[in-house]
Parts: C-alpha cells; sequence; structure tokens
C-alpha cells in the first residue's frame, strides 16, 4: 500500500496539530496550512496563509496539489468563533465565519477532487460540532458548522460513486491550549458545563484525532455521509447546560489549528 498523502487545514495548535501528529504517526504525508507560522514536527509541507481569504487558499492549496504525486485525503479542520447575541449582529461575524469555516472547506474539495475522481478513491473528513444543534450566542458560528454537516452528506451523495467518502467529526467540549487560556479550570462555568456532559469530564484533543484517523482509514470505505460527534455524550442533550455568565469562549478565537473548541 503506497503512503497516503493527506492534507490539513489549521494545523497550528488544538485539534488541528493532534490531528497532524497522529497522521505523521499512522504513516499520512501530511500537508498542512495555517495562518500561523507554527508547523507539527513530522508534516512534510507546510504552507502558511489565509484561510479566510476564499481566492487565497484556493490558489495556495491547488498548487500544493499540482505538486504532490496524489492526495488521497483532505481534512477541513481550520475555524474559528465568535461570541455575540443574535440582536447586536451587523452581519460582519457571520460573513467572516462563513469564509473561513465554509469556503475554506469548498476551496479545498475543489483543489482536491479532480484527482480523486480521477483515482477513484478518497477521504474528506469535515470538523464540525456539537453547536450544530444550537448554542445560545453562537448563532453565526452554529450556522455555519451546520452548513458544513449539510455539505457533508450532499458531497457523500455526490461523491459515493467515484470511490469518495465525506464525513464528519463534531467535538464538544475539547481541553485545548486556547479552552485553558479563556476558561480557568476550576471557574463556575467549567463546572457547570462539565456536569453538563454524560462523561463528566473534557475531550482531549487525540480523541478527536482518532476519529479523524478512523475516518481517513482504508477500511472505513463503507462509511459515508456521517456525522460522528466526539464529545462525551453531550450530543444526546442535557437540561443542565443553560445561558452562561459570558466567560466560555469570549470573543474570536485565532483562525488556526486550535479551533475555538468551546462549550459547543
Amino acid at each position: 500500500m503506497s503512503q497516503p498523502t493527506t492534507i490539513v487545514t489549521g494545523v497550528a495548535r488544538g485539534i488541528g496539530r493532534a490531528i497532524c501528529e497522529r497522521l505523521v504517526a499512522d504513516g499520512h504525508r501530511v500537508i498542512g496550512l495555517d495562518m500561523l507560522d507554527d508547523p507539527p514536527p513530522g508534516i512534510s509541507v507546510f504552507r502558511q496563509a489565509d484561510l479566510s481569504n476564499v481566492e487565497e487558499a484556493r490558489a495556495v492549496i491547488t498548487e500544493l496539489v499540482a505538486a504532490q504525486a496524489e492526495v488521497s485525503g483532505l481534512v477541513n479542520n481550520v475555524g474559528s468563533s465568535k461570541r455575540e447575541m443574535v440582536a447586536e449582529s451587523d452581519g460582519s461575524s457571520q460573513a467572516w465565519l462563513n469564509r473561513l469555516n465554509i469556503g475554506s472547506a469548498v476551496a479545498a474539495l475543489e483543489a482536491v477532487l479532480p484527482g480523486m475522481r480521477a483515482r477513484r478513491s478518497g477521504r474528506v473528513v469535515n470538523l464540525v460540532s456539537r453547536a450544530v444543534f444550537g448554542r445560545e450566542t453562537r448563532s453565526a458560528y452554529a450556522a455555519t458548522k451546520a452548513a458544513l454537516a449539510s455539505m457533508t452528506r450532499s458531497w457523500a451523495r455526490e461523491l459515493a460513486a467515484d470511490g469518495i467518502t465525506v464525513n464528519a467529526v463534531g467535538p464538544g467540549m475539547i481541553d485545548t491550549e486556547l479552552f485553558r487560556r479563556n476558561n480557568p479550570p476550576n471557574s463556575p462555568d467549567v463546572l457547570r458545563l462539565t456536569r453538563g456532559v454524560p462523561a463528566q469530564r473534557l475531550g482531549r484533543p487525540e480523541e478527536v484525532a482518532h476519529a479523524v484517523a478512523f475516518l481517513l482509514d482504508p477500511r472505513s470505505g463503507y462509511i459515508t455521509g456521517q456525522t460522528l460527534f466526539v464529545c462525551g455524550g453531550l450530543s444526546m442533550g442535557s437540561d443542565v447546560l443553560g445561558p452562561t455568565n459570558g466567560a466560555i469562549g469570549q470573543g474570536a478565537s485565532p483562525q488556526h489549528g486550535g479551533r475555538l473548541n468551546e462549550p459547543p
């Protein structure tokens, strides 16, 4: 079996970095992109790019694909969020998040699709969120992740006959550097929200990476159009979660692999 080549967006921090580390350990040749110039160890190619600029994202990824023998996998991980009440929105947050969270994924797929179709094989994994079920102060973010989850199913239907699978992974509350910076470990909000998780703990980035690696595996070829939630059971629903005092995930996360990973 030839070495798989996989593109991962948003690799500098958090979940994206953990995904790269896992794929490198599994023998993938990883091509990483991020706005921050801090590539994970072991990846084969790294390019710094602002993926919220869809034209730049499309050009950079197309160039990278053209320079490779073949790209067998794509992980659309890059993403961010902004905290705002819907009554306070002027539409700018939605527009920016649309470009980053949705536009970059579409541009990346467009770049890798011709080669995957020609080889009649490929794996695409989109990172969504438990927020697809709704989250107060996150309507713009939740809308983009719900859109990407819907695109996952649409792309899966369109590409299944070409031997290309398209799936999604939906993290819940994940213990990343960004989460810890925004949320002191023993703060009331974190304790309350953790109690609302059936597993009674935060998730680890490597647990999300494991789900991504599973869906990229050649043996997962009969799985497509699915969303796998890595959330400690939170996606089942809880009557503990409610409005917060604003301590969780304030402001926007950097546009890099440390996706906001906020309480969903």
